[in-house]
């Protein structure tokens, strides 16, 4: 019989950092941006019942609790409709939570509208419980393999020196928390099925699966592990096989599970949108590119590096050699999925995260190998320990401390750069001079608004003046600035315009432009349906960024009979390459006729 005393107690030390986070340092808004979306689904069926999110209370709920700058969370349908581009296993296995919100707000007379106090606190409790879950799953399987020490240093290690202390604790848990207790679960399932073949374990591992599968069904990845658990070699793959086909029904049943926790999405897509399967990543600048992963940006970039900013993650891929030697069991399964998912995630274009949030569902699965190493590290001798325990505790603190620079802004999210973090490491506070170093601060809503403190003049790279447009004998107004002007209607919906590569303005980071014409008319009409356009497209005619500034939008007011100036400016959003085209015109989508004159762009880069 194993002693669990160390284990025990490492348990109960890192459930008490778990829990104590989040009662003495809760989230602000609990269901802002991204949790907006992965929530929604449930006020919307339960309180709201408006599921087809055709109601208005969805901007009153916003503009009373600010839960996000713009709508992003929703999605248009080829048929017209409006879907939460969220999916919904998150909200599923919210749902306890919900509801002891929701009878928490009845009780304490809150407002019971899905989003008042007690339901922000009923998630963030729920979410604490839940990474609780995921750290005795992983007791229990280090147990399998491990001494109650190896077991109780590992936990510690993999809690507290990597970025799972900030999302477990201070920071966002969702949804990459939730899916780390479903890979503890799946794989303690995984070896207790290997043991015994009951149908329990099996159907554990269906139900857990798709669980994991409808919170995010890229995750599936993960079904490498029971697939391919025990294959140390060619041989052990074939009687891997043997084994399935005589388990065949249990792994039907397993399969059949999966499929019905992800049918509530698929009835959602077919039900609102008129289709079975919708593509939520149908943004240009934030999609799946398979062809192009950058793994050194991912592993080692300043900007977010996985190893940049959990650097003691690290040891979990070191600890894959002494797999090799030791527990060669979960080698191969580890060993894929870690190679796979850094692939998936490396080929994202854009993923806005603190350390690449999306690796922290990675450390269910990292926590066996690196119990191996510590499984290693354990038999050295004292003094060896010593030196390795003093090595390790500079990262320990450094963890801790830039969670606690994340909490405080001190950290960005999105905008590191390497001169900007080793000028904050171990500081507190950051002067005006530090976030300088800071990449550009891209705006949250549709507006863009040029920095005279960061950005400067640098040239006019588009100046139209239609002197080859000279107005008809019918036209009885001038042109702003003779001899012509351009006149625009149904027939002639667009101007002539600016349409460069990237590379033809800069070779930075970003830059502006400034966009003014000046715009004759009488139509009614005209305020709300002249645009001044600006686009930035990739390389297979995606919109990265799509801009259409009108005197309505901009607030401005449009007086007929005389020349009005429209201006906007723009900002270029990343992109991969200096080949994407950046282009700039007028469209008008009006009845009425409309002239333009003295169109011009000018450009603005860093100073």
């Amino acid at each position: 019989m194993k002693i669990t005393r160390y284990s025990v107690i490492a348990t109960i030390v890192i459930a008490t950092v778990i829990f104590g986070s989040k009662i003495f340092f809760p989230q602000t808004n609990m269901l802002a941006s991204d949790n907006f979306g992965y929530y929604l689904h449930l006020p919307a069926r339960f309180i709201y019942d408006d599921v087809a999110l055709k109601g208005d209370w969805i901007t009153t709920i916003n503009d009373k609790y600010n839960n996000t700058a713009t709508f992003y969370q929703l999605m248009e349908t080829p048929k017209g409709g409006t879907i939460d581009r969220f999916f919904c296993g998150m909200a599923i296995l919210w749902t306890p939570a919900f509801f002891a919100g929701h009878w928490t707000a009845g009780m304490l007379d809150y407002p019971a509208d899905g989003f008042s106090a007690p339901y922000q606190w009923a998630l963030m409790l729920y979410g604490a419980i839940f990474a609780i879950t995921g750290l005795l799953y992983l007791r229990k399987v280090l147990l399998e393999y491990f001494s109650d020490g190896v077991t109780a240093i590992t936990l510690i290690i993999m809690f507290l020196g990597t970025n799972l202390f900030f999302f477990t604790g201070i920071g966002n848990d969702v949804p990459h928390v939730y899916i780390f207790t479903l890979f503890a679960a799946l794989i303690y399932y995984t070896i207790k099925w290997h043991k015994a073949y009951k149908w329990f374990y099996m159907l554990a591992i269906g139900l857990v699966g798709g669980l994991i599968i409808a919170v995010r069904p890229s995750e599936m990845i993960v079904m490498a592990i029971p697939a391919f658990w025990g294959v140390t070699n060619w041989e052990a793959f074939k009687n891997k096989l043997n084994l399935a086909w005589e388990y065949k029904f249990q792994i039907l049943g397993a399969f059949f599970l999966v499929g019905l926790l992800f049918l509530p999405q698929l009835l959602y897509y077919r039900i609102y949108a008129g289709e079975y399967f919708i593509n939520i990543y149908d943004d240009a600048g934030s999609t799946l590119n398979l062809l192009n992963p950058r793994f050194g940006y991912v592993l080692f970039g300043f900007r977010k590096g996985w190893f940049i900013y959990s650097p003691l993650s690290i040891l979990a891929v070191i600890g894959l050699i002494f797999t090799w030697k030791n527990q060669r069991v979960y080698f191969w399964p580890v060993l894929i999925y870690l190679l796979v998912n850094i692939y998936i995630i490396a080929s994202f274009t854009s993923l806005v995260s603190y350390g690449w949030r999306a690796f922290v569902q990675s450390y269910a699965i990292l926590t066996l190998p690196l119990g191996s190493l510590v499984f290693v590290l354990a038999k050295m001798k004292r003094a060896g320990k010593i030196v390795v325990a003093l090595l390790l505790l500079p990262f320990f603190v450094l963890n801790i401390h830039q969670a606690w620079q994340v909490r405080m802004g001190i950290i960005s999210g999105s905008r590191m750069t390497k001169k900007y973090y080793f000028s904050v490491v171990g500081k507190n506070r950051v002067t005006e001079a530090d976030r300088d170093k800071l990449l550009i601060e891209r705006p949250l809503t549709s507006v863009d608004e040029i920095d005279d403190n960061i950005v400067e003049f640098n040239a006019t790279v588009l100046s139209l003046s239609f002197d080859d447009n000279f107005p008809g004998s019918g036209v009885e107004h001038q042109p702003k600035s003779a001899p012509g002007m351009l006149k625009m209607s149904k027939d002639n919906p667009f101007s002539p315009g600016l349409k460069e590569p990237y590379s033809h303005f800069s070779s930075y980071y970003f830059f502006y432009l400034r966009g003014s014409v000046w715009v004759f008319g009488n139509g009614e009409d005209i305020p709300g349906n002249l645009h001044l356009v600006f686009s930035t497209k990739n390389k297979s005619g995606g919109e990265l960024k799509y801009r259409a500034y009108s005197f309505a939008n901009q607030q401005k007011e449009f007086k007929p009979g005389q020349w009005n100036l429209l201006t906007a400016d723009y900002l270029t959003p990343e992109v991969q390459s200096k080949d994407e085209i950046v282009q700039s015109y007028i469209w008008y989508n009006g009845n009425d006729e409309v002239w333009i004159d003295d169109f011009k762009i000018d450009l603005y880069t860093e100073k």
